[in-house]
């Protein structure tokens, strides 16, 4: 290692200028500036991600209510409570058809709306389904039908078993 000895004119050519100080410090606010305003704009992404999950579970709840008011209007006994509110009748005179032979086997008689009792059968209680069907004139006159339908209320009606057995689920 060898020591040299400078005069001093020569230390303050080697001595860092002001400017270059300035543009140093300068250079790493902005440095630090720039990396602050990233991470804001990253914890704002995470908040906005997590209100769009939040919204999706949401949305997804809300679908699988709707699907299950779906599939509860389309169960067995709420289309024969529909059909019954309508009017229809079902016809307990079964009658099969051979498609290949043209066969008909069985005694077709017209349903007779008097001595037919109710098509439903189940166990429950449509008030413990999750949707009923509702008919009102406005909505069979907008159909075109030329019938009359008595609205009845199900919310009297409770869930009775005469037996002991389970309830089948109401949308199954």
């Amino acid at each position: 290692m060898r020591v040299m000895m400078l005069s001093e004119q020569d230390a303050r050519k080697l001595r860092p200028s002001v400017i270059a100080g300035l543009i140093f410090v300068l250079g790493i606010v902005l440095v630090y500036v720039v990396q602050l305003s990233l991470n804001m704009v990253l914890t704002q992404d995470a908040y906005k991600l997590s209100q769009l999950m939040a919204e999706k579970r949401q949305l997804a709840t809300e679908v699988q209510i709707i699907q299950e008011e779906v599939d509860s209007l389309a169960s067995p006994q709420n289309l024969a409570d529909a059909a019954n509110r309508l009017g229809m009748v079902a016809n307990p005179a079964s009658v099969l058809l051979d498609i290949r032979s043209g066969k008909v086997f069985g005694d077709p008689v017209p349903a007779d709306p008097d001595e037919t009792a109710v098509a439903s059968a189940n166990m429950v209680a449509n008030a413990a389904l999750g949707t009923v069907s509702e008919f009102s004139p406005s909505t069979i006159a907008a159909s075109g039908f030329d019938i009359s339908v008595a609205i009845v209320s199900d919310a009297d009606s409770a869930l009775a078993l005469d037996s002991g057995l389970i309830p089948a689920s109401p949308t199954r």
